[in-house]
């Protein structure tokens, strides 16, 4: 998931980041994930109330801001930082500030870190934009970025519905970024590009509108959700390689798993239904992060893991929790929201294990 929008001529390219300082800020991140999981596990029931660390029930009712600010801020701060060589400070900040919530219960310290951090990641689209042309796709992950600094500057002020909703912006107008620049050379229609900044404007423009009307920024959110998901079913170019050999026919099958789970958060949440954001995040988010893990890799730590079919299975199951998920929370059955909890963490461990006996594969 390399965007070619960061990469620097070798010219002009400082040395590559130290591999140790690498490991410690994927540490970081990863540490914030176990310990999202585990709030969010507690949450549905899967886990007793004690096992999610020494800060107790806040980082149950936070645990979506370390799945958000601290372990995607600093999985894709850190994604950046390698691409231009620079500013491994602003994941580390993003890593930083959720371990200071969750191990010391300090979350405004880590709210200003967190804030910190997503200044210092639009500081880099900034410098990328300075250093090249300045395209669409860097304007939109750069959209991405304010949503992140808004986000996290509503976390602080314990705004949670608008911080939810722009943390949602941020990934979403991430991905968004990253598949346009994936697709800048193929041939659309006129009215494709126009469309998809509409779609994404309105995006982002409910972010600016939950801070004074709530209600109805949500129901633009999943209209513009709805629309992007037909545009990415129609015109990204996952469609055109779901048949290639190796990672290209995986990430696009996974793309295309998750443009569909977009398609369905936006449908629940028209509904009113609270489990379309958990759809959203956890089917098409993580669809982009089995998707381009393997892409990722290579760039990070120099791995090349050996393709394998057996790379989707974590697929089916994380879509097989969802629907558990989804039945637990329409009919309020704690049983299902339980077991829906322990799938979801299910399904990650068996994509950690399928890629790592790919990597060792590859070596």
């Amino acid at each position: 998931m390399v965007n070619t929008a960061f990469q620097v001529p070798p010219a002009l390219a400082p040395a590559p980041l130290p591999r140790w300082a690498l490991a410690a800020v994927v540490l970081l991140a990863l540490l914030n994930l176990l310990a999202a999981l585990g709030g969010g596990l507690v949450r549905l029931g899967t886990l007793p109330a004690g096992a999610v660390g020494p800060t107790g029930p806040q980082a149950v009712a936070t645990h979506g801001a370390l799945l958000m600010a601290g372990f995607f801020g600093t999985l894709i701060a850190l994604e950046r930082a390698v691409a231009l060589h620079r500013g491994l400070w602003v994941p580390a900040l993003a890593g930083l500030g959720g371990l200071t919530g969750w191990v010391l219960g300090a979350w405004q310290i880590a709210s200003v870190l967190w804030v910190l951090s997503a200044l210092g990641l639009l500081g880099l689209y900034l410098w990328a934009g300075w250093r090249r042309a300045v395209s669409q796709s860097l304007l939109i992950e750069a959209s991405g970025a304010m949503a992140l600094v808004l986000a996290n500057l509503a976390f602080g002020w314990g705004l949670s519905v608008q911080a939810r909703l722009a943390w949602s912006a941020f990934l979403v107008l991430t991905i968004a970024g990253e598949r346009r620049e994936l697709g800048r050379l193929l041939r659309l229609p006129g009215f494709a590009h126009p469309a998809l900044a509409v779609v994404l404007s309105g995006l982002f423009m409910s972010v600016l509108l939950c801070l004074r009307m709530p209600d109805a920024a949500q129901i633009l959110w999943w209209l513009c959700a709805a629309a992007l998901s037909v545009w990415l079913l129609r015109f990204d170019l996952a469609r055109y390689q779901w048949r290639a050999r190796g990672w290209a026919g995986h990430t696009a099958i996974c793309l295309t798993v998750g443009y569909g789970w977009l398609a369905l958060a936006a449908v629940v949440g028209l509904a009113g239904w609270p489990v379309a954001w958990h759809l959203l995040w956890l089917g098409f988010v993580m669809a982009m992060v089995f998707g381009h893990a393997p892409i990722m890799l290579p760039a990070l730590a120099g791995w090349r893991p050996q393709p394998t079919r057996a790379a989707l299975w974590p697929l089916g199951l994380l879509g097989l929790s969802l629907l558990l998920r989804l039945g637990g929370s329409v009919s309020a059955s704690g049983l299902l929201l339980a077991m829906a909890g322990a799938t979801h963490v299910l399904a990650l461990l068996l994509f950690g294990l399928v890629m790592a006996r790919a990597v060792r594969r590859g070596r």
